[in-house]
């Protein structure tokens, strides 16, 4: 989807800042919006039952621009995730209602969401059988060829969280390159 798209279903809404650290959702929120990122970067925690924080996903155009809890967005419960800027960034917000109504009232709109669901889906069954079937080294070199331009950008504990490694093994790897 591109900006001009973007204008063409003439949101309510224009283009907010999010500085670094904001959080576009946060933990237990009611989730009435969602996201088209613009430009910059930010970041999905949550929680596990042993209270540690892990980072489950990054939203950077052109590849994952589209920012929302979505259980929460479509369930009406709270967010069980926090999603912040990890630099200074660019949306635009949907709000809940206006986007039940350009699905049900713009076919161009209706398509794009379908088209944007699918590839979300085949992107979260990537990383599940990721998580099956590669090893520590293997996710970190698959993570790194894919996103190279993160690799850069995000600090070593992000990127072994949402792995789901320790920072010392990530490192160690990383080391030996």
């Amino acid at each position: 989807m591109t900006l001009e798209l973007v204008e063409q279903f003439r949101l309510k809404n224009k283009p907010v800042l999010l500085h670094k650290g904001e959080s576009f959702i946060d933990f237990g929120e009611k989730t009435k919006k969602i996201g088209i990122l613009i430009d910059g970067l930010l970041y999905s925690v949550y929680i596990s039952e042993s209270g540690t924080e892990w980072v489950s996903r990054f939203f950077f155009p052109p590849n994952n621009f589209i920012v929302s809890n979505h259980l929460g967005f479509y369930s009406g419960e709270n967010s069980t995730e926090s999603i912040r800027a990890y630099v200074d960034s660019k949306l635009i917000y949907i709000e809940k209602e206006e986007f039940k109504y350009l699905l049900d009232n713009n076919r161009k709109f209706e398509r794009t969401v379908r088209i944007l669901a699918e590839e979300s889906y085949i992107q979260a069954m990537d990383r599940v059988h990721s998580f099956q079937s590669l090893n520590a080294e293997q996710r970190i070199r698959k993570f790194f060829e894919e996103y190279p331009e993160l690799g850069t950008k995000l600090q070593r504990q992000h990127i072994a969280s949402y792995l789901g490694i320790h920072r010392n093994i990530l490192t160690r790897f990383l080391y030996k390159l």
